[in-house]
C-alpha cells in the first residue's frame, strides 16, 4: 500500500480532452493558424508552452507565442468554470475513497486552470497539496513537479503512488522513483478496484 497518492489532473481526475482542445484550437485560429487534432492528441502531456513550441517548430507559419499561450489560457479557464470538464469515474472514486490519507495533485497545467477544472468536477477540496507547472522549472517528464508533491504531503518518493495518462507523466513517475499506475492501461480499473478493496472503512471518504 503507497502512503500518499499522487494525480494528474487532466485525463486522469478529470475528462477534459476537448475542453483543452477548443481552448487551443480557438486561439490558433484567432491568429489565422489551425491547430489538426492529430497533431494536439499525441501532445497532451506537454505543458502549455511546450506543445505552443512544438507547433512553431513544425509548422511553416508561426503563431505568436505569447499571444496563444494568454488566449488558450483565458479560453481553458473558462469553459473549465463553465462546466465543460466531468470526473473521471474510477480515478475520481479513488480520490473520494483515499480520505485523510495524503494526497496531492500534480499537473503540466497552469494552477488557475487546473483548480476550475478541480472545483467544477467537486473534486478540489479532496487534496492536501496542488502542484502545477507554475511551481516548478520544468514541467513533465522532468521529475520535480512529483518530488516537490511529496514533499508537500512530507512523504518519501518510493512511497508514493502516481496516477497517470500520459507519457510524459510516466517518464517523470519513474524518474522520480516512485510507483505508477497509468490510467490508460486496460487493467487500470481492476487495479483502482483492487486499491480500493484494500482501505479500511476509516479511510472511506
Amino acid at each position: 500500500m503507497p502512503k500518499a497518492l499522487i494525480f494528474d489532473c487532466d485525463g486522469t481526475l478529470a475528462l477534459t480532452g476537448e475542453l483543452h482542445f477548443k481552448a487551443f484550437a480557438n486561439a490558433f485560429v484567432a491568429q489565422g493558424a489551425k491547430l489538426e487534432r492529430s497533431f494536439y492528441d499525441t501532445r497532451t502531456g506537454l505543458s502549455r508552452q511546450a506543445l505552443i513550441e512544438e507547433w512553431n517548430s513544425a509548422s511553416a507559419r508561426q503563431v505568436e507565442p505569447a499571444r496563444l499561450y494568454r488566449e488558450s489560457l483565458e479560453q481553458a479557464r473558462a469553459l473549465a468554470a463553465g462546466g465543460h470538464a466531468a470526473p473521471n469515474p474510477p480515478v475520481a472514486e479513488l480520490a473520494h475513497a483515499w480520505g485523510a490519507r495524503p494526497s496531492a495533485v500534480a499537473s503540466n497545467g497552469e494552477a488557475s486552470v487546473v483548480k476550475a477544472t478541480l472545483e467544477a468536477c467537486q473534486l478540489l477540496h479532496l487534496f492536501d497539496a496542488i502542484v502545477t507547472v507554475d511551481d516548478v522549472a520544468e514541467g513533465k517528464p522532468d521529475p520535480s513537479m512529483f518530488l516537490l508533491a511529496a514533499e508537500r504531503l512530507a512523504t518519501s518518493p518510493a512511497d508514493c503512488l502516481v496516477l497517470e495518462d500520459s507519457t510524459q507523466g510516466i517518464e517523470a513517475a519513474r524518474r522520480a522513483a516512485m510507483m505508477f499506475l497509468d490510467v490508460r492501461e486496460a487493467d487500470a480499473r481492476a487495479r483502482i478496484a483492487a486499491l480500493l478493496e484494500q482501505l479500511p472503512a476509516s479511510a472511506m471518504a
